[in-house]
């Protein structure tokens, strides 16, 4: 792990029953006019130090380099972990981030969520911990999220609690969808995923390519873990 760099830009993905964090991760390219590219690499962190003698973080690496190898943008696709190693797992990869990032970094973690006073679907944005220029300007034109919004996400509530003590800029971006809609589930889901990562997209000068999810849809009755695996290029 001594060897990973990050980018100042992080964006972090959990894997869901909905494929979510997977479509996302697999949705994001460089632009076709653009000289940065696309790497993907696997990674392991040990998590014997906190006694889970066994457990480990395990996850996938993209980053988006340009072409003197500067870092543009990272991602961190991981599982979506349980108590109490989501604990552990979360500190580890904070560790990671704020230890190997010469600059302050910005944590990006998009999400999913129900809202039932909001027709239609909608973007919300919230700033947990330190803010940067970037997560000012990540949420500027997002709502801003209703109190009762929920996190169903441990290791999500996890970096949420950690954040403002390591002063730590985290964004939030929830994708929404009303009441009213809780019908639709598979035209929520693409409209939802389409929403969010074109904005977020659209702040780190990358491309979301859409046409990437109808590849998901047909490999969608393969299974979430599956399908978290086969779709990085």
């Amino acid at each position: 792990m001594e060897n990973i760099k990050l980018a100042s830009k992080v964006i972090l993905l959990f894997q869901d029953p909905d494929g979510f964090g997977s479509s996302m991760a697999a949705a994001l390219h460089s632009k076709s006019e653009s000289d940065i590219i696309r790497q993907h690499s696997s990674f392991e962190i040990a998590l014997d130090e906190y006694g889970a003698n066994g457990s480990q973080v395990s996850g996938d690496l993209i980053q988006f380099l340009g072409p003197d190898g500067s870092l543009h943008v990272s991602i961190l696709a991981l599982p979506n972990f349980a108590p109490p190693v989501a604990a552990c797992a979360m500190n580890e990869i904070l560790s990671l981030i704020s230890s190997h990032n010469p600059s302050k970094p910005t944590i990006i973690i998009p999400l999913t969520t129900k809202i039932t006073i909001t027709p239609g679907i909608a973007l919300h944005g919230a700033v947990i911990g330190s803010k940067t220029e970037f997560s000012r300007d990540l949420i500027e034109k997002t709502a801003e999220p209703p109190s009762g919004l929920k996190i169903y996400s441990e290791p999500v509530s996890c970096l949420v609690q950690m954040a403002p003590v390591l002063d730590i800029a985290i964004v939030l971006l929830f994708g929404a969808r009303s009441q009213a809609q809780s019908g639709k589930s598979n035209a929520f889901d693409h409209e939802t995923i389409c929403k969010v990562g074109e904005h977020l997209a659209t702040h780190i000068n990358l491309e979301f390519k859409k046409e990437v999810l109808k590849e998901i849809a047909q490999e969608k009755p393969r299974g979430a873990q599956e399908m978290w695996r086969d779709l990085y290029g």
